[in-house]
């Protein structure tokens, strides 16, 4: 991944290495990229949990690292949370509901 970043031509299909370096925070209910080459701030993917509904609240990637991939590297990860922990997902983000109607849902059920 290292070098693929380097050269600067990551992308989706590259997304495999982002997924691995994805942080689960419980605590704070956020996945988390941190790439400090690029940017001092991570990428995230906000949520919550309500009545075993995991709600896709928000998605950030600073300028630096976007058009990579690591948005939809954050969602992928979320939604194979989900679907791991038999949870049904919301798409509360713009981004998550569009990124579903594109790439699916890896497993996931989406809550009405």
């Amino acid at each position: 991944w290292y070098q693929r970043r380097v050269r600067g031509d990551l992308n989706m299909s590259d997304t495999g290495s982002v997924e691995e370096a994805i942080t689960h925070e419980r605590e704070d209910n956020k996945f988390s990229f941190n790439d400090p080459e690029s940017s001092r701030n991570p990428a995230f993917l906000e949520y919550s949990i309500t009545d075993n509904v995991l709600d896709m609240l928000h998605t950030f990637v600073p300028p630096a690292m976007r058009g990579r991939g690591v948005a939809g590297a954050l969602v992928k990860v979320g939604l194979k949370h989900a679907a791991s922990r038999n949870l049904k997902v919301k798409l509360t983000c713009w981004y998550t509901a569009g990124f579903v109607k594109k790439h699916g849902t890896f497993g996931s059920k989406i809550a009405p």
